[in-house]
Parts: C-alpha cells; sequence; structure tokens
C-alpha cells in the first residue's frame, strides 16, 4: 500500500509538471507568434531603402519587392485617386514639395513611410549672407518628422530660427550649430541691411549716385563673392547666381546704358558694361578701368555720364551684352568684352550651339542665354524656371530701362527670344543649381 501511495503521488507530481511545461509552452508561443507578426508587419512596412536629392527630384530607392508598389510626396495623406507613381526598378522619382512625406501605396494599402523618420539633407557651407528680415535654408530638402533636428549655440539678438528657416533680426554675425541625424554643422551666418530678400515682386527704385561707400561696396563684393561660391564656382550655378544677386538681392535697379564702345574695340571701359569683378558702386572703382575715354567720361553705376549712341548724359549702367558678360565673369568665365549678336567679330553666340528655341526648349535652369536679333542682338540669361514661367535676366531699354527680371511663358520666350545659345559643352560642373531662387 505504501508503495502504491508513493506511485500516485510521483505520478500526481509528473502530471502537474507537465501541466506547467504544456503552459509555458502555450504562454512563450503566444508571445514569439506576436513578436514574429510584429516583426513580419514591420519588413511588410519598410519600403524605403535610401532617399536621393538632385534639382528638385526626390529619389526613392525602395528595398526590392516582388509586388506592385506606387509612391507619392504629399502634406497629407493622398486619396487612392491621386497622382501616385507607379514604381520602376525598385525606384520611385517624385518632384519634392516642401513639408512633403512619402506615401507608399501596395495594393489598396497606403502607409506614411516618414512619419516617425526624417530625411534630410543640409547644405554644406561655411559661411552664409542672409538680408535683415530676410530667411535662409541651410536645408536642400526635408522629409517627415523634423524633431532630430536641433539649432544651438547661436546669438538670439542676430537671428531667430523659424520653422527651420534663418532669419535675419539685426546686422552682425554670429556662428550657429546644427545637429541632424547625430551629425554636427557649423556655419557663421551675416546678417546684412545691404542685400534685400529675393522676390520678383519687388518695387525698387533706381540706383542713385555714390550711394554707397568704398566699404558697403566691399561688403557687397564679399556677399557676391559668397554667394556664387556657395553655389560652386565655375559651374553653370554660379553664372545664375551671380545674375540672380544684380536682380534679386542687390536693392536697387540699375539703370539701362547705351554703352560708348569696349574694351577690344573701341578702347572703353566702364560705360555701359564695367567688364570687371565685382559691383560698380563707388569712385574706388575706377583705379579697375583701363581705356583712355574713360579718363574725362567715367561714373559709377547711377551717376551721370555722357552716352555717345544717344548724344546725352544718362545714369550710367548696364546694356544687355554688359550684364551678360559680367555674369558670366563673376560665375568664373571670361568671354571677353564681347556683344550680344551676329557681328563678324567674337560676340556672346560663339560661346554656344545656337539653336531655335522652339525646337531646343531651353533645360531648367540653364543660363544658356536666350538670343534675339532686334536691333542688331538683344541677349539674357534665363534664372529660374517653375510650371508656368522662365524668368529671365536682362537689361532692358523699354518699359523698366533697367537690368531687370521678367517672366515669359513658353509662347511668350519663343515671341520674344527666338534663338537660345547652348552652352553645354561651356560649362562642366552644374553646381548647386535649382529651378528657382
Amino acid at each position: 500500500m505504501a508503495k502504491k501511495r508513493i506511485l500516485k503521488k510521483k505520478y500526481r507530481r509528473l502530471i502537474r509538471k507537465i501541466k506547467a511545461i504544456f503552459i509555458l509552452f502555450i504562454f512563450f508561443s503566444i508571445i514569439i507568434l506576436t513578436i514574429y507578426g510584429c516583426i513580419k508587419l514591420f519588413i511588410k512596412e519598410k519600403f524605403v531603402d535610401s532617399i536621393n536629392y538632385n534639382n528638385g527630384i526626390i529619389e526613392v530607392k525602395l528595398l526590392p519587392n516582388d509586388e506592385e508598389l506606387y509612391c507619392i510626396l504629399d502634406t497629407t495623406t493622398p486619396s487612392d485617386e491621386a497622382n501616385w507613381i507607379k514604381s520602376s526598378k525598385d525606384k520611385c522619382k517624385l518632384e519634392y514639395i516642401d513639408n512633403g512625406n512619402i506615401y507608399i501605396k501596395k495594393d489598396d494599402k497606403i502607409t506614411n513611410v516618414t512619419k516617425k523618420e526624417l530625411y534630410a539633407e543640409i547644405k554644406e557651407v561655411e559661411e552664409i549672407y542672409i538680408p535683415l528680415n530676410g530667411y535662409y535654408n541651410p536645408f536642400l530638402y526635408i522629409i517627415g518628422n523634423t524633431d532630430n533636428i536641433k539649432y544651438m549655440n547661436y546669438d538670439e539678438d542676430i537671428i531667430s530660427i523659424e520653422d527651420n528657416l534663418i532669419k535675419g533680426i539685426s546686422d552682425g554675425s554670429t556662428k550657429l550649430t546644427i545637429l541632424l541625424n547625430d551629425k554636427t554643422y557649423r556655419i557663421i551666418v551675416n546678417v546684412s541691411s545691404l542685400i534685400v530678400d529675393r522676390d520678383i515682386n519687388r518695387s525698387k527704385d533706381y540706383l542713385i549716385c555714390n550711394k554707397y561707400s568704398e566699404k558697403e561696396n566691399d561688403e557687397l563684393d564679399l556677399i557676391l563673392k559668397n554667394r556664387i561660391n556657395n553655389v560652386g564656382y565655375q559651374t553653370r550655378a554660379s553664372v545664375v547666381e551671380a545674375a540672380r544677386f544684380l536682380v534679386l538681392d542687390f536693392p536697387y535697379k540699375i539703370n539701362y546704358f547705351y554703352e560708348n564702345g569696349r574694351q577690344t574695340t573701341n578702347k572703353v571701359d566702364g560705360e555701359g558694361r564695367y567688364y570687371h569683378e565685382g559691383l560698380y558702386l563707388n569712385s574706388t572703382r575706377y583705379k579697375n578701368l583701363t581705356g583712355s575715354t574713360t579718363l574725362n567720361n567715367r561714373g559709377s553705376w547711377g551717376c551721370s555720364i555722357y552716352s555717345t549712341p544717344v548724344k546725352e548724359y544718362l545714369d550710367n549702367g548696364l546694356d544687355c551684352s554688359g550684364f551678360v558678360s559680367w555674369a558670366l565673369l563673376n560665375g568664373g568665365f571670361d568671354v571677353k568684352d564681347v556683344g550680344a549678336g551676329w557681328s563678324d567679330d567674337d560676340d556672346l553666340t560663339d560661346y554656344g550651339e545656337v539653336k531655335d528655341t522652339i525646337d531646343s526648349p531651353p533645360p531648367p535652369p540653364p543660363p544658356p542665354p536666350p538670343h534675339s536679333d532686334d536691333l542688331g542682338g538683344h541677349i539674357g540669361i534665363i534664372i529660374g524656371k517653375d510650371n508656368n514661367y522662365f524668368y529671365v535676366a536682362q537689361a532692358i531699354w523699354y518699359d523698366e530701362n533697367s537690368v531687370t527680371v521678367t517672366k515669359f511663358n513658353f509662347n511668350e520666350l519663343y515671341e520674344k527670344f527666338p534663338n537660345v545659345v547652348l552652352m553645354d559643352n561651356y560649362y562642366k560642373k552644374d553646381g548647386y543649381l535649382t529651378n528657382m531662387w
């Protein structure tokens, strides 16, 4: 009997152990299946391998997936009928928009893949200049949650940070540290009241004589050079940036001046051309001039001098080819002191392949000069392009009578500039080229 009781006790203990092991097995199986399900769900919804940005286009490289995927960049959750882009070779190319997020559609399911992730790329520059009360965007693009971006160690009396834009609030200079995805970037930020925010609709007065001191002229030259270097000296972007500076950053209109001649022909310098780097705003720049007639008839931009072609005194400034050659020179390309068009001597149309605008629509945005043969030749520089317009910087003798920027739709561009000078073989690099400023 005693042995039977002992065997029964052992049997009960064994049953209890088996039950306990079975319960533990079920418990851990549920945990493992839950974890596996979460992992599987995470893997299923992890679509993006990397993000690349180039000239306004976001390239989304996707993880390999056998199923059909569609992508979109939008500020709100898109509908199923939105303009989805079908992936090709595990890539989607999307036009960048501010405050956008990447959405992936698989079958009928739409997933926001940037809800908790930040994809961003900063412009790696050492020093910048921004206008008083103007803004600077330090990023090429930002997609997703911006909590990972931190701004540190800057003088709050000089700049403020608003929606990831740097705003100039008083003249001066400060260092700024930006933390982005555990990387550190340091920028010297200069705020200057000598320049203005870029706005094509800004109303500007004409420049008056001796408006700027030598020190102010020096500072403006420094800002211009900094702008050009930050987009890439001797690139396509550098010429665009030089032209943008004069028509957008500079707060006054430069007068159109009917030139008296050129260095290469009449030994005339600084009268409707100023074929030198920097701005012609102060008498200290006279030392840059060469040519005999300039000694008796000289004046910086905005100062009245005699114009031989029209036989009257006018405020000095730039003509069309003078402006284009000035922008080219400051961008790092010396095309010499030449005119706009169709002469027996060298001119700006000789620095590229001349095409009909209707057959060769300008790429966005070139600085190939659009060209017209009106009045012996007129030329400008395309400095921007959006979905509707081309923006041409030019010195014109009608309407505003100044160096200005004009917007044209394609038909208007073709009517005004029936030719373009394609300079693809002349510009070897694009630099930080942007469609708009």
